[in-house]
This record gives structure tokens, C-alpha cells and sequence, in this order.
């Protein structure tokens, strides 16, 4: 990528050189345009006053022709006027030897007479109609500030032209060195990243110095390896944890079949409900795993929040629960602080909360469980609180670990962890508490996004 920027901008530098180029090239000819078109005029006005020179009836008159001879001169003209018999009436010569000595010194400090260039180019004179003879002229040497001012002219606009290349294409090549290392460090940190992660390191992360797109890759290359990492760690304690979960049941399961088929149990009424037992936690497990297949899905996905009305939300996750609670014989309510419309992500609150309420259900024995829910400040909460045994507080940290099982449990220990770390992906929290009379309460805390 370096490379390219560099190829780039070398690009603009050969375009900014070539421009320059034709743009001095441009100025020079326009100016030599501009000074060739006043010479122009210059010898037009010879012209004229060479022709006023001349009477229709008393023919050359030799001291304004003189005049008008070293008018010419001055002007950087060697001139010669001739009749219409080509014959030379007056020459710059001839109009400097019958000039006086301070003319002759003003002409000399503005050209050289004696250093002429190029070819006599040739101009019929008319007076009323009629050609009187012949302007023939050819530029000659100036030696005053003029012509200086037009060499120092060109000189500065090179010298411009050329000054503003360098700024211009310095400028570009400094761009191209701060743009590369802007662009590529980043992108050689995440690139190194990357390579770390093909080779098993998935505690790598890449710091976001940035909020362009650039930091944007950096946080979604940070999540996609939080991801992998707690998929890699799932992976690795659900496949220890199942192995050991399901050898008990199926041990049970084993032996009672076997002294079954052998006659060894006579009361099949019991080892039936053993085996029933035993299926059951079977399928608590499966349901268990299924469970966390859901929540490690949603990991993958970065928070999608919209607004939604917190009252009819909560009410209708607990409507979902409550035919399981009634089953088991408790009760379910559902109680608000004050309406209220909020922005999260539904699909990750509800993982959330749905697992709480599943640890309250297999928790409590009687009684039930009461949802509460409202705005606080810049946040909003939902309260779960059941009448179940309670947590001890030297175990009010161990509950929100993977694979924790208190005492008395018949899930995996994955419910709090799941909906602990769902929250904390949305930038909230959650705690747990001693409940009056016993039980425990869970509160969920989110910030209350804007839209």
C-alpha cells in the first residue's frame, strides 16, 4: 500500500513538473507576444513621423526627417528612408553626425548603433495617397534598463515557476511519507494482529487510536477476536463439562438397564422414575447447550440498539416465562417505576433476562419471582427478585462465572455468565443482592442510549 501511495503521489509531482513547465512556457511566449506587439507600435509611430517629414510640395524636410530618424534610433531601430529610386535620403548615420554631442550621448546610453541584428525588413512610405519612397529598418542593440527589466522579468517568473515546483512537489512528498505512515502503521499493526491470531495467540488487541474507518476495522478485528477467544474457551470447558455431566447420567442410566435385563431390580416402578430422572437431566443439559449456542451467536454481532417500549418489552419476556413458573406452582409479577421508551439491543436484552429468570425458576421452591423495571438519571434497570434460598455473599462474584454451580443446581452453570457478559457487551452491568424476607435480586443496569 506504501508503494502505491508513493506511485501516487510521484504522479502528482510529474503532472505538477509538466504543468510547470508549460506554464513558463506560456508566460515567456505572452510576454515575447506582448513586447513584439509594442515594438509594433513603436515602429508604426517611426513610421508616422517619418512620413510627416515630407511636404506634397517642398519634398523631404531634412531636420524633421533627422528628428524623426533618431526617434527610430532611440527606440532600438537602425533606420534607413529611402526615395522611390531607392536611393538613401537619410540613415542613422547620418542623422547622428549632424546631432549634437549631449543627443549623440542620450541615444548611446539607450542603444548601440554600431552592433545591429537580423535583416533590413522594408516599409512603403505615403503622404495623401502618394508612395514617397521606402522605411527600412532592423532592430539594434539596447543597452539601457529595458531590456534589463525584461531579462529580470523572465528571470523571476522561472525562478516563480521553479520556487513553486519545489513547495508543490515537496509538499506532495512530505504528504505522501505522513499519509503512508498514517495509513499503513495502523493497518501493519492489525496486519501483525492477524498473523498473531492464525497462530493460536488470541489474547492479541489492537489499540484504536483512531475513529475513522481505520479505527472502525480496529474495534470490529478487537470484537471478531473476543470472539473467537470466548468461543475458543467455551469450547474448551463446555466439551470438559459435558463429558463429565453426561457420564453420570448415563452411568445411572447403564447400571439400572443392566439390572433390569438381569433381574436384579424387582421394583421396576422406581428404576423407571430413576431413568426418568436422569433423562430429564439429560435434556436439561441439551437445553443447556442450546442455550449457550443462542448467546455465543449473538457475540458475534456487534450491539444493534433501537427504541422500544421498556414496559411492554419486559411484560412480554415474563408473559413467555410465567406458564413455566405456574407449572412448578409459583407466581410471576411484573411491576414499573413510570412507563418509559428506551434505545438498546432487544435480542441481547432478552438473553439476558430470560436467564435470569430461568436461575430464579430453578431456584425457588415457593413462593415465585417479581420483575421490576424504570428510569434512573441517564439509565434504566430491571429488577429480578425471587424468594428462592439466596446467594451468600462469599459467592456473589463466583454465580457470574462460566461452568459455577451452586449448591443445589441442576443447570451447567452458564445462565449468569451468559447474561453477565451479553450486558456487559451493551456497556451495562449486573448485581446481585439479598432480597427481604430472603431470596435474592438481580438488577440489570443499561445506559439509556440516545438515538
Amino acid at each position: 500500500m506504501r508503494t502505491k501511495l508513493f506511485i501516487a503521489f510521484f504522479v502528482v509531482i510529474l503532472i505538477a513538473l509538466v504543468s510547470n513547465l508549460i506554464f513558463e512556457r506560456l508566460i515567456i511566449r505572452d510576454f515575447e507576444q506582448f513586447a513584439m506587439g509594442t515594438r509594433e507600435d513603436e515602429l508604426y509611430r517611426v513610421l508616422a513621423s517619418v512620413e510627416g517629414a515630407y511636404g506634397e510640395d517642398e519634398g523631404w524636410d531634412h531636420p524633421a526627417l533627422g528628428h524623426a530618424v533618431l526617434w527610430g534610433t532611440m527606440l532600438g531601430f537602425e533606420v534607413v528612408v529611402k526615395d522611390t529610386e531607392e536611393k538613401p535620403v537619410m540613415t542613422t548615420e547620418d542623422a547622428l553626425e549632424v546631432s549634437s554631442p549631449s543627443m549623440q550621448r542620450r541615444i548611446y546610453s539607450l542603444v548601440n548603433p554600431e552592433e545591429p541584428t537580423g535583416e533590413f525588413e522594408a516599409y512603403p512610405l505615403f503622404v495623401m495617397g502618394k508612395e514617397i519612397g521606402s522605411l527600412h529598418v532592423r532592430p539594434i542593440e539596447r543597452v539601457g534598463l529595458l531590456q534589463q527589466k525584461e531579462a529580470l522579468f523572465k528571470r523571476r517568473g522561472q525562478n516563480f515557476l521553479l520556487i513553486s515546483f519545489v513547495i508543490a512537489g515537496g509538499g506532495a512528498l512530505f504528504l505522501s511519507m505522513v499519509f503512508s505512515m498514517f495509513l499503513t502503521v495502523p493497518l501493519k499493526r492489525l496486519k501483525g494482529a492477524a498473523e498473531a491470531v492464525a497462530g493460536g495467540d488470541l489474547d492479541v488487541r489492537v489499540k484504536v487510536s483512531s475513529r475513522d474507518e481505520i479505527g472502525s476495522l480496529t474495534e470490529t478485528f478487537n470484537h471478531m477476536v473476543e470472539s473467537l477467544k470466548r468461543e475458543e474457551d467455551l469450547r474448551r470447558h463446555l466439551t470438559q463439562n459435558i463429558a463429565h455431566e453426561l457420564r453420570t447420567p448415563l452411568s445411572v442410566m447403564r447400571s439400572h438397564l443392566e439390572a433390569l435385563a438381569d433381574g436384579v431390580i424387582e421394583n421396576t416402578d422406581e428404576a423407571l422414575e430413576t431413568l426418568s430422572a436422569e433423562l430429564r437431566r439429560l435434556i436439561n443439559l441439551v437445553e443447556g447447550i442450546e442455550d449457550v449456542t443462542k448467546a455465543e451467536a449473538s457475540f458475534f454481532k456487534k450491539p444493534e440498539y433501537e427504541k422500544v417500549g421498556l414496559g411492554g418489552f419486559v411484560e412480554g419476556i415474563a408473559q413467555g416465562m410465567k406458564p413455566l413458573f405456574q407449572k412448578k406452582g409459583l407466581e410471576l409479577s411484573v411491576s414499573a417505576r413510570g412507563e418509559a421508551e428506551v434505545v438498546t439491543d432487544p435480542e441481547k436484552l432478552e438473553i439476558a433476562l430470560r436467564n435470569i429468570l430461568s436461575n430464579a425458576l430453578s431456584h425457588t421452591a415457593e413462593g415465585g419471582a417479581s420483575v421490576d423495571y424504570g428510569v434512573e438519571g441517564g439509565a434504566f434497570f430491571v429488577a429480578v427478585t425471587d424468594t428462592g434460598p439466596g446467594v451468600p455473599e462469599e459467592e456473589r462474584e463466583k454465580i457470574f462465572k462460566r461452568f459455577y454451580k451452586g449448591g443445589g443446581s441442576e443447570g451447567i452453570g452458564l445462565g449468569l455468565s451468559i447474561a453477565k457478559e451479553t450486558l456487559e457487551l451493551m456497556g451495562g452491568r449486573i448485581t446481585v443482592e439479598g432480597a427481604p424476607g430472603g431470596g435474592a435480586t438481580f438488577r440489570i443496569t443499561l445506559p439509556a442510549k440516545g438515538e
